[in-house]
């Protein structure tokens, strides 16, 4: 009897300290997960330039389409809405490094390069593309959250507020072009233009 108090003693005493153990490294954690790790601030201080140069591109869209010569008010309203999402996305990244104690340096944007299409296939077809190219930017910051810096706050920060919506903005693009690309260059856009004027109202 005396020997089974005695092991149930020493059971007890070495769970107490695996549990004082435990709790210990709770309350000491070894890093601060708190603040983003330099590298991930510099990954995303480099997608707000690419989430700007996409709006200043989509303004520029806008510009020439909406001018009294090109007259298209539906691709220029469509383009104004997508710059303006754009610069959104740009104060989404910007807020978030502040609130995880980084610092946003000095913003370093491209400019646009382009500042005419020959219709709106070829605007929408460049569209695509620009979205494509910052998706696979925001899929490696999410890469990089999850192997260099192991940060899973911040991985489902891009996942909630960027992925899907870059589902969603992709897939309609490629839609648009599709059924553009099915009507007649001339009236066909035309048509299309309104399309895009009452789904904006």
């Amino acid at each position: 009897m005396m020997g089974k108090a005695l092991l149930l003693l020493v059971i007890a005493f070495v769970y107490s300290v695996g549990v004082a153990r435990h709790d210990n490294d709770m309350k000491e954690p070894r890093t601060d997960r708190y603040s983003l790790d330099d590298r991930c601030v510099s990954a995303i201080q480099r997608q707000i330039n690419e989430e700007m140069h996409a709006s200043l591109v989509y303004m520029n869209m806008a510009a020439h389409f909406g001018s009294n010569s090109v007259g298209r008010k539906g691709f220029s309203t469509f383009f104004k809405h997508s710059s303006d999402e754009e610069r959104e996305h740009a104060q989404k990244l910007i807020d978030y490094i502040n609130k995880r104690s980084g610092k946003v340096i000095a913003l370093d944007i491209k400019m646009p390069n382009k500042d005419t299409w020959e219709n709106g296939m070829e605007a929408l077809e460049d569209a695509l593309n620009m979205e494509k190219h910052v998706n696979n930017k925001l899929h490696h910051i999410h890469h990089m959250a999850d192997r260099l810096c192991n940060d899973p706050h911040m991985m489902d920060f891009i996942e909630g507020e960027f992925l899907t919506e870059q589902v969603i903005s992709i897939n309609e693009l490629k839609t648009y072009t599709s059924q553009l690309g099915a009507m007649n260059d001339g009236m066909g856009e035309y048509l299309f233009d309104r399309q895009l004027l009452e789904k904006s109202d």
